[in-house]
């Protein structure tokens, strides 16, 4: 059952993440703010420094993949203020990770 409850808190942290987005998106540093208290909240609930991990790593190489495809102009984004990519980007990559794992974890189980 706390795995169940853990994957619904988990769920809707990723949905506001990304209504956060779609409402937030041209004030980049309200919207690092939320998508950090929202991260905080997400890496609290199970305390895991392997989560933790995980988020940084991905978090970085998200970043860096998309600056990538920005510099070689696959895209663009309509409010950048760091390598061609918003700076709230690099947060919503290591959720996004967070919420995969926490999905896959849920599901091998």
């Amino acid at each position: 059952m706390k795995k169940r409850i853990n994957l619904i808190f988990t769920g809707l942290i990723a949905i506001a993440s990304l209504v956060s987005v779609a409402l937030l998106w041209k004030y980049n540093l309200i919207l690092t703010i939320v998508l950090v208290i929202l991260a905080t909240l997400m890496l609290l609930m199970n305390k895991s420094k392997q989560e933790i991990k995980t988020f940084i790593f991905c978090a970085f190489f998200g970043a860096i993949a998309e600056a990538f495809a920005i510099i070689f102009g696959a895209w663009t984004y309509g409010n950048p203020n760091f390598i061609g990519v918003s700076i709230w980007l690099i947060v919503l990559w290591g959720i996004a990770s967070i919420f995969m794992v926490r999905v896959y974890l849920f599901f091998k189980n």
